[in-house]
């Protein structure tokens, strides 16, 4: 497993429905996309990525598409990662307020 996220995604307005479908299944076979789904909502669909290197390679290309209005990149972290953090700005914030 490498380094993973989620890209919300939209798409062009002029994009047709036929022409939607195939940018799917082109996602789909994109080096480093697990999955693609459509979805309702402010974005289009909804890619998942696990790069082997760098998460953002994988959205610059898909960012770089004619039909791509709007992306926007949601790493994974770990719970422990996410935890660690929070609790390191915590001990800073003990220290600087005396605490």
């Amino acid at each position: 497993m490498g380094l993973r996220a989620y890209l919300l995604v939209s798409a062009c307005d002029e994009v047709e429905q036929g022409e939607f479908v195939r940018i799917l299944r082109d996602l789909e076979e994109m080096p480093g996309v697990d999955f693609v789904d459509p979805v309702i909502g402010s974005s289009d669909m909804v890619i998942m990525i696990d790069a082997p290197v760098t998460v953002q390679d994988v959205a610059n290309k898909v960012a770089a598409k004619k039909w791509c209005k709007e992306l926007q990149v949601l790493r994974i972290v770990s719970m422990f990662e996410r935890h660690h953090a929070s609790k390191k700005e915590l001990l800073t914030a003990m220290v600087h307020s005396g605490v």
